[in-house]
């Protein structure tokens, strides 16, 4: 009796765990909150990491609902839109960017 009763409250420990952690990942990914002051700020430090010219790039955050204009090399554009999609508090992310060819 004591070894199946000591196996139910190790299935409901697993249980538990298992439902915060999809919980934690579920809320961290999908709608966690985060300020828009706050977004724009980290948004606009990982353009400074992934872009050549950053401050072309104009922000606009409403309710975690990120718009990026202005223009952009078509070759960073694409690391730019996966970096922001996975960034914490980023519920949709609009691309209103305009790719340009680079220079070479």
């Amino acid at each position: 009796m004591l070894a199946s009763s000591s196996g139910m409250k190790l299935l409901i420990l697993g249980v538990a765990i298992g439902f915060l952690a999809y919980r934690y990942s579920n809320s961290r990914r999908h709608g966690a909150s985060v300020p828009d002051d706050e977004l724009i700020t980290k948004a606009r430090l990982k353009l400074n990491e992934l872009l050549e010219h950053p401050g072309s790039v104009n922000i606009s955050v409403i309710d975690g609902h990120v718009t990026l204009s202005g223009p952009v090399a078509e070759p960073e554009l694409r690391k730019v839109m996966r970096a922001l999609r996975r960034m914490p508090g980023v519920r949709r992310l609009e691309s209103r960017l305009t790719p340009h060819v680079m220079a070479a």
